[in-house]
């Protein structure tokens, strides 16, 4: 393995550290950090059928709707690990686990619901750095109400 591919992982590591902040902070605009603008994401076996982000700023207007202040999403704790980098030049596939807790608010204040499951994305090599290009986002296990982080 090149040092310049251990660099890559090291900072694709990053992007998905950096999600996690971002969604925690609820800086969500932010998200620019992460995906690259035509970014697609399919969160359909974790969220529903049809649940589909065609492009960054829809993806950036579901999170401001499911988690952001007039939603029923208090706090958040995102965690990311077991990282599966393989980069190939100026694309790379990744295929991370994650463990989310959301703390209801509005209709479901104190309720706790959590989740277990996968990120498996496709990322590119931007001029800014590496960004998630197409993201298949699965749930393997939760816990307590969806209505906290999804709107019913």
């Amino acid at each position: 393995m090149s040092l310049q591919m251990l660099l890559d992982e090291r900072a694709i590591q990053q992007i998905y550290i950096r999600y996690c902040e971002i969604v925690d902070g609820k800086t969500f605009d932010d998200l620019h950090e992460v995906f690259a603008a035509d970014a697609t994401g399919d969160y359909t076996q974790a969220l529903g059928p049809g649940v589909i982000s065609p492009d960054r700023a829809s993806l950036i207007a579901s999170m401001h709707a499911n988690l952001g202040p007039d939603s029923n999403c208090g706090a958040t704790h995102h965690n990311v690990g077991n990282f599966r980098i393989a980069v190939d030049g100026d694309s790379a596939r990744a295929k991370v686990h994650y463990y989310a807790v959301h703390l209801g608010q509005g209709d479901f204040p104190g309720a706790l619901y959590s989740m277990w499951g996968q990120y498996d994305d496709v990322l590119v090599r931007t001029l800014e750095g590496w960004r998630v290009k197409a993201r298949v986002y699965t749930c393997a296990l939760s816990q307590g109400p969806v209505v906290t982080s999804a709107r019913a």
